[in-house]
């Protein structure tokens, strides 16, 4: 039996995008798997029900709400090793990069990727600043660093002059539910939610990083060479630098563009199965996981040729290319409206692509992992000298 002590703050209710997903995904498959651990969930928010995971897992509410770098660090230095202590974990797993600085309990982190070391400006500035104060710090503390593709697992080996033996990928994948829809399921969902209109899409938050004007350029450069799809973007609202949420604006009134905000993931799948296809033009990631949602369900993926993508693509995608080569996304789309035996083919090998991740062979290697880092850690005695 362990002690395993997960740090829950981004587990918030309606919000389980990015990392929340990740570690709501993960972390209810591990703590159903394994009855013969004890699991403590640590929040920084009164806990919600939806993330009750079993008998075998307790939560508790830690303060202060950490909203601010000052508060995050209060929360995991002084809060989080008093939790850890009282409660007697073997490790301390966190998902979303930070650590405590102040605990001799093993630690493992999850750093998706390094965005704000090559980009900052795309990071809310007090947060970008912090982001690279710390992150080089919970790397050298950690036992093992966690990332989630093998483009994210180099990017940290190299620039945090980490041993490879100290990293493991652990990849995301699809959420429940994402299949392809029949044609008639098709021509219902976007009857009921669009006029019967055909559409791609594109998934994500709307951040710099994700190239909403290079999307909307593909989109304006698609429709002047004949395309009659519309684009319905899903996603949530931008930040700016001072870190303050605020909407979207640029390419509001773009002719054909639908604008849905935050979607649940029930709506995302039919929203998914029903699009011609995935448009999704992103300067930087550590993995993707809308293009594993998509290739699961059927439609074909147009997409960047940066960073993590081709990795996750695997060379099921319809096309690969420049993010800011709008003219070459316009006619990858084109393409493949006009070439019906083509959109079959992309959708078996997407498919057969999104089957090789699996939520639950992922915990299984999280928990694998969790118990190597236990096994081989020094005893009390040797932690405290």
């Amino acid at each position: 039996m362990a002690r395993i002590a997960l740090n829950a703050r981004l587990l918030i209710p309606g919000k389980l995008e990015g990392i929340g997903g990740y570690t709501h995904e993960i972390c209810s498959r591990w703590i159903a798997a394994c009855p013969e651990d004890e699991f403590l969930l640590l929040f920084d928010r009164k806990p919600h029900p939806d993330f009750d995971y079993g008998p075998n897992a307790v939560s508790r509410r830690l303060l202060p709400p950490a909203r601010r770098p000052v508060l995050v660090d209060t929360w995991f230095d002084r809060a989080v090793p008093r939790a850890l202590a009282r409660w007697g974990a073997d490790v301390f797993v966190s998902m979303e990069g930070y650590l405590s600085r102040r605990t001799d309990v093993p630690q493992i982190t999850v750093i998706h990727d390094l965005n704000f070391e090559h980009h900052p400006e795309w990071v809310p500035e007090r947060w970008a600043r912090h982001y690279k104060a710390r992150f080089p710090v919970y790397a050298a503390l950690a036992r093992r660093v966690v990332t989630v593709s093998e483009y994210s697992r180099q990017d940290l080996c190299q620039t945090y002059h980490l041993p490879t033996a100290r990293t493991e990928v652990i990849g995301n994948a699809a959420g429940d539910g994402f299949r392809p829809f029949s044609v008639a399921e098709q021509a219902e969902w976007r009857a009921a939610k669009l006029n019967g209109q055909r559409y791609w899409l594109f998934v994500g938050s709307l951040h710099p990083r994700k190239n909403i004007g290079g999307l909307l350029a593909a989109f304006a450069a698609y429709r002047e060479n004949g395309g009659v799809c519309q684009l319905v973007i899903a996603g949530a609202g931008l930040f700016d630098r001072r870190g303050e949420e605020c909407e979207a604006t640029e390419g509001r009134e773009a002719e054909g563009v639908v604008w849905l905000g935050r979607v649940s993931k029930s709506h995302l799948v039919g929203w998914t199965a029903a699009a011609e296809g995935l448009l999704y033009l992103p300067f930087f990631e550590g993995f993707g996981v809308p293009i594993v949602e998509a290739m699961a369900a059927g439609i074909p993926v147009v997409a960047s040729n940066v960073t993590s993508i081709p990795e996750v693509c695997g060379g099921a995608a319809a096309a690969l290319l420049d993010p800011r080569d709008a003219l070459g996304a316009a006619r990858a789309m084109l393409a493949v409206e006009g070439d019906a035996g083509r959109r079959t083919a992309l959708a078996q090998a997407g498919i057969q692509r999104a089957a090789m991740f699996d939520w639950g062979q992922s915990a299984r290697q999280m928990a694998a992992l969790v118990h190597q880092v236990i096994s081989t850690a020094p005893n009390d005695n040797d932690r405290h000298g």
